[in-house]
């Protein structure tokens, strides 16, 4: 999968969203706020984790690291760890940089971590590394809960 294929997605689920392709790559948080004009606290890092050998999506804000420890903690999880690129890749469909926060091959449990400024748009990765949609906080949650 990649930015056509959440394209279509997009379309047969009937989410209205505008998908912004760059020239420049935005695979990153800090690249992505710099293209897109807003703060790297909003870019939304799409984190795949394996707990207890279940693989569980995180919607991380761009300036922030997950916390393994608090995770352990709160899924009361020994093992937890980033799922590799290959994994990554077999279970969203898109490869690292352009992981949507929705959309994936297998459907995924979602976690949305505190820190994202919700009266400003977040920016997400659309399936590649230079394609992004901005998306209100609200609706975001909407669409995966």
């Amino acid at each position: 999968m990649a930015y056509s294929t959440f394209q279509k997605y997009i379309k047969d689920n009937g989410i209205d969203l505008e998908i912004i392709v760059t020239d420049e790559p935005t695979k990153t948080a800090e690249q992505a706020s710099q293209v897109h004009g807003v703060p790297v606290s909003n870019i939304v890092k799409s984190l795949l984790v394996n707990v207890e050998g279940v693989f569980k999506l995180f919607l991380v804000p761009g300036d922030r690291r997950l916390d393994f420890e608090e995770i352990k903690r709160r899924f009361n999880a020994k093992d937890v760890r980033m799922a590799n690129a290959d994994e990554v890749k077999d279970i969203t469909g898109y490869s690292i940089g352009g992981v949507p926060p929705f959309g994936h091959t297998t459907k995924l449990v979602t976690y949305v971590e505190e820190g994202f400024n919700k009266e400003i748009e977040l920016v997400a990765a659309a399936g590649s590394g230079n394609s992004v949609f901005k998306i209100g906080y609200e609706k975001l949650r909407e669409i995966i809960s």
